[in-house]
């Protein structure tokens, strides 16, 4: 039974009160057909919604089989309209983008009704009001006696033993109306009809219970039939949870029924991927430069010199060197391991009988051919060299041809300590078309294998190395830190064991008398791009070894500290002439999926100069900055337009609210159909970018999309997926703001 006592409803509009309900007493039973009546604007319409739970109430109480509802949240009054009440509205209140048996099936699958049994179900509802021959026609293709019956049939479906119908024969013609009536009274027999009407002889017939309203008051309640009068049920709270497949379903099928609002909205998440694309590639262009530049100081700034690895830090590969070597005629040579041209050598003699210094870079002699030189000949063993030097040392040629220059000097044992270098021949720099201006132009011309042994002596130096080891000294274990390996000439000793080398004692700074003093601990290599962990390596201080620069080592030791891949190479040119549009033909080829080869140009970005990463990091900052500032923009103009199309919605979420969805299942639907538009959107975005002729990815302004691989386009989903969930709750939270029948109204108005 529902019970109103003394119900007062009371609305407000610019600070004007306006009566809806006074004082309001009444009984309702089941198998009742009760028809309110009154003229309009009497308060007909605002019992029946107060009485269905559409609609609140300000004064009084309301009870539900004896108990009160006016402590009803938004929450409990969406249970007892789920349990309780179906509608059957004046305006229909269908789905309009739903057939006939998809509007029937809605309530089925909300109140958790057998999944295998739905589809009958449906039908058998639908034949019961005679639409079987309409059961895949959509809802805006009826006419409007077909609708209410469909409006009839959902009622039927949500199985619920109250029947809210406002005016449901208000827009139909006499014959259409009176079938709708009799469907009713028929229902009556079962349920609580309450039926609001501004035409009494239309259900005068079957009406048995007449209530006028006038001015929101009761003015008379005449019963009309004798009828057994029952409570309403006792209906248990029972959470029927709606399969995940099911939320899915309904959600895609909420999308497909209105397919211009659907691609409207991928669109614009479309849009929204580039944006945001374009500022994480962005972003990532600015990390790999900033991460790149600073990699190591490039002594050698070269105007021929480009620096070149993958993007991704992988290998090069063997096809990658190929296509390096052979993508443009100015390509001279490249140079893997390129750290050594970044090295410098300081050289000395006093042979001439004065003191003679020299400083230079390394490059391979292989440049320049034997007509080219001024003085000498090329070199033929690895202590043989070239220099190339300017005009003016040039002229004091017999200070440095056929002399013999050391790496160290010492005043009192000339030699003692050192490698020599036999300078063989010198040719004038402004023919290598290569300058230095920090090395006073001068470079060291070294043979192929000299060049190989030099990638291996000077790799060190071009590492993080730290060799922590554990010691006794004096019966004590102390910490001791081991010299840096760098500039050693690495000697194969297959008697050493692994993990181990043999070095001169000259090296070791501890308090060891013996021949030969151990050293063992952990050993860290990093560099660039790899790093390696030995946990227990020896180096063994030998007082027998002379050669202060050797090294003995075995094969699998010198395996394991020297890496076979290359990671990064130097393009040496033949003229500095098109060196940038050398580096921006590397720089757009593409593997497919993103820009294969990361370049850099020493001579116009040169990391030595101390002042350089401090700029990058500021440039970093501020790019950050505006990427984030992209971001918010766009995310706000996205999730106002996004609303826009939303808003356009609410009418069927209003009537999902009424056919038994509860807040939990609205939002779930909202969450679904966003995700739904933003991987359709993603996808179409990975084909776009991934389908775009070379032509265009070569686009400076599209760089950015180019800088994505694997684990960038994971981010961009899931940055996309963060979008759209903020989107959806925001949204969410709006459309509990209002009550159904505010939504409804406002949508009909």
């Amino acid at each position: 039974m529902i019970k109103l006592v003394n119900v007062s409803k009371f609305y407000s509009s610019n600070n004007v009160i306006a009566l809806g309900l006074r004082k309001v007493n009444l009984e309702l039973h089941r198998n009742e057909f009760i028809a309110i009546v009154g003229e309009s604007g009497s308060g007909k319409t605002t019992l029946l919604n107060v009485i269905s739970g559409i609609d609140s109430y300000e004064d009084g109480e309301m009870y539900i089989n004896g108990n009160e509802t006016s402590y009803y949240s938004v929450a409990d009054m969406e249970n007892y309209r789920k349990k309780y009440v179906a509608f059957v509205f004046q305006n229909y209140n269908l789905i309009d983008s739903y057939t006939v048996l998809q509007n029937v099936e809605a309530p089925l699958i909300l109140s958790g009704f057998p999944k295998a049994k739905i589809r009958e179900r449906a039908k058998e509802i639908i034949k019961r009001v005679g639409l079987e021959d309409h059961i895949h026609h959509k809802a805006t293709k009826l006419s409007g006696g077909q609708k209410q019956r469909v409006v009839i049939a959902r009622a039927l479906a949500k199985d619920c033993p109250i029947i809210a119908a406002d005016e449901p024969t208000g827009n139909l013609d006499s014959k259409s109306a009176r079938q709708i009536i009799e469907l009713l009274a028929e229902i009556s027999k079962e349920k609580l009809v309450v039926l609001v009407t501004h035409d009494f002889s239309q259900v005068e017939e079957f009406a048995t219970r007449k209530i006028r309203i006038f001015d929101g008051e009761v003015v008379e309640d005449l019963k009309l039939k004798k009828v057994d009068k029952l409570d309403l049920p006792e209906i248990p709270d029972e959470e029927h949870k709606i399969r995940t497949i099911d939320f899915m379903k309904i959600s895609l099928r909420n999308l497909l029924a209105v397919p211009k609002k659907t691609i409207l909205m991928i669109i614009i998440f479309t849009f929204f991927s580039i944006f945001i694309a374009m500022s994480y590639g962005a972003y990532q262009l600015a990390l790999s430069e900033v991460q790149f530049n600073t990699n190591s100081h490039f002594n050698n700034t070269s105007p021929n010199r480009l620096v070149v690895r993958r993007m991704d830090e992988t290998p090069l590969s063997l096809d990658d060197l190929n296509e390096l070597e052979t993508i443009n005629n100015n390509v001279n040579q490249v140079i893997e391991k390129d750290y050594v041209l970044d090295s410098n050598i300081s050289l000395y003699t006093t042979e001439s009988n004065k003191y003679v210094y020299l400083r230079g870079l390394y490059l391979p002699v292989n440049l320049i051919e034997e007509d080219d030189l001024d003085y000498g000949r090329l070199p033929q063993n690895d202590d043989e060299i070239v220099i190339a030097v300017n005009s003016s040392e040039l002229n004091s040629n017999e200070d440095y041809l056929n002399k013999a220059f050391s790496t160290s000097y010492d005043d009192r044992e000339f030699f003692s300590i050192g490698e020599i270098h036999n300078i063989v021949g010198m040719i004038n720099v402004d023919k290598l078309a290569i300058t230095n201006e920090d090395y006073d132009d001068t470079f060291i011309l070294v043979t192929d294998d000299k060049m190989n042994k030099l990638k291996e002596e000077l790799y060190f130096d071009y590492t993080y190395l730290s060799m922590i080891s554990l010691i006794e000294i004096d019966g004590t274990n102390v910490n001791y830190s081991f010299v840096h390996l760098g500039e050693q000439k690495y000697i194969i000793d297959n008697t050493l064991p692994d993990d181990t080398v043999k070095i001169s004692k000259v090296h070791y700074n501890g308090d060891c008398e013996d021949d030969v003093c151990d050293v063992s601990g952990t050993l860290e290599i990093e560099d660039y791009y790899t790093s390696l962990i030995i946990e227990d390596f020896t180096v063994q201080f030998t007082e027998s070894i002379y050669d202060y620069d050797a090294m003995y080592i075995n094969q699998d030791t010198y395996d394991k500290l020297f890496y076979e891949e290359i990671y990064q190479v130097s393009i040496l040119t033949s003229s500095s002439i098109g060196v940038k549009s050398l580096a921006n033909s590397i720089q757009r080829i593409s593997d497919g999926l993103s820009l294969k080869y990361k370049v850099i140009y020493p001579y116009d970005t040169n990391a030595s100069d101390r002042y350089l990463a401090t700029a990058i990091l500021f440039m970093s900052i501020g790019m950050i900055g505006l990427i984030i500032f992209t971001l918010i923009g766009s995310a706000l103009i996205t999730y106002v337009i996004f609303k826009a199309i939303i808003n356009t919605k609410l009418h069927d979420y209003a009537i999902f609210r009424t056919i038994g969805a509860n807040k939990k299942a609205i939002n779930t639907f909202i969450y679904i159909e966003n995700i739904y538009v933003v991987i359709v959107a993603y996808v179409l975005f990975v084909i776009v970018n991934l389908s775009l002729p070379k032509s265009i990815r070569s686009l400076e302004f599209l760089m950015p999309l180019q800088m994505f691989n694997f684990w960038s386009y994971i981010i961009l989903f899931f940055l996309l997926i963060l979008m759209s969930l903020l989107v959806s709750r925001r949204y969410c939270n709006k459309i509990f703001n209002k009550s159904v029948q505010s939504t409804l109204k406002s949508d009909a108005g």
